[in-house]
């Protein structure tokens, strides 16, 4: 079947249509006129792979990578770089004007990545009698040597794990420092394995391993600077994994937030407190909640580090939590992860009728779903799409909302 390429879909797919379907091709960009062969046909949609190039499109490049056609990491490698970046600003566009009811002039050009390479500070490696990452939609392994988004260093231990026998290794779980100073290995095993073998291979090359939750060597966490903060990272706490463009992200949380030095600021899904102390030295007082033990542990630390004496951490569910606190905030800002928030959560936060809400996602269908529910109290200022994942599909946003002068006669 020959088709043309009329656009990408929000998961950088082409999308032609032909004898009545609505057909995703992989690895085809718009303009490109192709023969495929469909792989799965579900009523009006179906799924296909190319066969054939016919005519290819300007702005297609080579991957860089070895790995590309097969592994699942990435999915955009075969664009330039400056059309990836067009193609996640109409994405965000077309996700937040269609159904979140945002004025596009609202949405501001994306932040581009400038390290568009070895920018991950953390890789998760598979393994099953080979190391490396899942093939795309299979469990089947690709095995391999380096990986062009991940740091220097997590390469650089990723061949040091090569050496290992995988007998009875499930999931390799590496994090790095953007300096490369502080490193972590995370393994998990379902079944016995030479801890002291490992530890002879590692030791020297990784500043902590961690195998099954213990920690075999090291302090069993990391530390990473952003600007003139400290944070402490733990094997299941949530960290940005591209430090210099969580840097920017955070810069532009901090430009929203118009802090004066005399607001309460709530800081929703914190994490290891990274952006409530990242805001702490603008703020009057600052309170973080977070669902995850071990992060709120590394926020405390954190706290202690940066000697953010105004900051509180509260560990819970953030929808439970937030009925808790009696402090009402000036400025409320969420991170939730990829769901977005729950409805008790949306209803709570049009109560404490906060004066401004900066909502940080990384995903921008649940961001849409919320915004649209939020405007009935708040207008949209303004979003700001961020490339911190350059290569895939994904794309972060921070949105700033102000609240509504409601006139009552």
């Amino acid at each position: 079947m020959k088709v043309k390429i009329e656009k990408l879909d929000h998961q950088g797919r082409g999308i032609a249509r032909s004898e009545g379907l609505t057909i995703f091709v992989e690895n085809a960009l718009p303009e490109e006129v192709v023969e495929i062969e469909l792989t799965k046909t579900k009523k009006k949609i179906a799924e296909a792979r190319v066969i054939k190039w016919i005519q290819k499109s300007k702005n297609r490049v080579l991957p860089k990578c070895p790995y590309y056609d097969k592994c699942g990491g990435c999915h955009l490698m075969h664009l330039n770089i400056e059309e990836q970046n067009f193609y996640k600003e109409q994405k965000i566009k077309e996700i937040l004007t269609r159904y979140g009811e945002v004025q596009e002039e609202r949405i501001k050009t994306l932040i581009k990545n400038e390290t568009p390479y070895y920018y991950r500070n953390k890789a998760t490696f598979q393994v099953k009698e080979q190391l490396g990452f899942y093939q795309k939609k299979s469990y089947d392994i690709v095995s391999i040597d380096s990986c062009l988004i991940v740091h220097p260093k997590i390469n650089e231990i990723l061949a040091y794990l090569k050496k290992l026998s995988l007998k009875n290794i499930t999931q390799i779980i590496v994090k790095s420092s953007d300096n490369g100073e502080y490193s972590m290995v995370v393994m998990e095993t379902n079944g016995n394995v030479s801890k002291k073998s490992i530890q002879q291979v590692l030791e020297g090359h990784v500043t902590t391993l961690i195998i099954n939750q213990e920690v075999v060597f090291g302090d069993g966490v990391i530390y990473e600077k952003m600007k003139d903060k400290v944070f402490q990272i733990s094997p299941k706490s949530f960290f940005q994994v591209n430090t210099k463009m969580a840097v920017k992200l955070y810069e532009k949380v901090l430009e929203y937030a118009s802090l004066t030095g005399k607001e309460i600021v709530y800081d929703l899904y914190c994490g290891t407190g990274t952006i409530g102390i990242f805001l702490s030295d603008k703020a009057k007082e600052v309170i973080g909640i977070e669902v995850n033990e071990d992060a709120i542990l590394n926020a405390n630390h954190n706290k202690e580090i940066n000697q953010a004496s105004n900051v509180t951490f509260y560990g819970g569910d953030v929808s439970k939590k937030i009925d808790e606190l009696n402090q009402k905030p000036d400025v409320i800002v969420v991170d939730p992860p990829r769901a977005g928030l729950d409805i008790h959560t949306i209803q709570m936060l049009k109560k404490l009728n906060s004066k401004r809400i900066i909502y940080v996602s990384c995903d921008p269908m649940t961001l849409a779903r919320d915004l649209k529910l939020l405007q009935e109290n708040y207008e949209i200022k303004e979003v700001t799409p961020f490339d911190l994942f350059t290569h895939t599909y994904h794309v972060e946003n921070v949105c700033l909302l102000e609240r509504k002068l409601l006139w009552v006669l």
